[in-house]
């Protein structure tokens, strides 16, 4: 890593994990089988304080689609969705200091889940989001280096913003809506379905940490 980089100042940021099941677990709900994966659920993420008052669910779904179950956890500021077709998992402002008891919550949660649907994955998909204050260098002259403002006639814009898109991986680089003079960065990445969650969380920090030195600048 280059010894010229700024510490990114990182604020806003949320993570958001997908994985979609082999089939749809329709007996579960359809034959009220759901309180199975709740007390599964629940026992698993007991060490994170989960109590009843954090478990929900969606009272008046008006599609299988809408058929939601919901754990939070306070503590970690993070969510667990149970639906028919997968898994949803959330955790909002999420920093690297707490990268080990996240991938532990959310590995412990999946792989109750699957012991109570005896059901595999088909996909996984993981996003990450944040935006980044502006440093001393503008970044309209940061991003502007890999744009062409040339034969965009667009040498007066007040920010340039780029996506790159690969089989298993993208990136967008934009203008922040929250942070005047900012950046907003959105890591998206694909999974095979065996990978661990620690596998993951090490192929997003190489993530981030390659955008991030793309904008002069390194995690902290």
């Amino acid at each position: 890593m280059p010894d010229n980089l700024s510490i990114a100042e990182i604020q806003s940021a949320f993570f958001e994990y997908r994985a979609n099941f082999s089939e749809p677990i329709f007996a579960y709900w359809f034959e009220r089988r759901h309180g199975e994966i709740v007390s599964t659920l629940h026992k698993a993420l007991a060490r994170w304080h989960v109590g009843l008052e954090n478990v929900t669910w969606n009272q008046a779904p008006k599609n299988a689609g809408e058929i939601l179950l919901t754990f939070g956890i306070p503590s970690l500021f993070a969510t667990i969705q149970v639906g028919l077709g997968g898994v949803t998992m959330t955790a909002f402002n999420p920093d690297w200091s707490r990268a080990a008891e996240l991938t532990s919550l959310f590995q412990n949660g999946l792989e109750a889940l699957k012991k109570s649907t005896a059901q595999n994955l088909q996909s996984q998909l993981t996003t990450l989001g944040f935006h980044v204050s502006p440093t001393a260098k503008p970044f309209k002259d940061i991003v502007g280096q890999f744009v062409n403002v040339n034969a965009l006639n667009a040498a007066d814009a007040v920010m340039y913003g780029f996506s790159v898109y690969s089989k298993d991986y993208s990136f967008v680089i934009d203008s922040s809506g929250v942070i005047a003079g900012g950046v907003f960065i959105k890591l998206i990445r694909s999974f095979a379905p065996e990978r661990q969650f620690e596998e993951m969380a090490s192929a997003l920090r190489s993530d981030e940490e390659s955008v991030l030195q793309r904008l002069g600048l390194k995690l902290q």
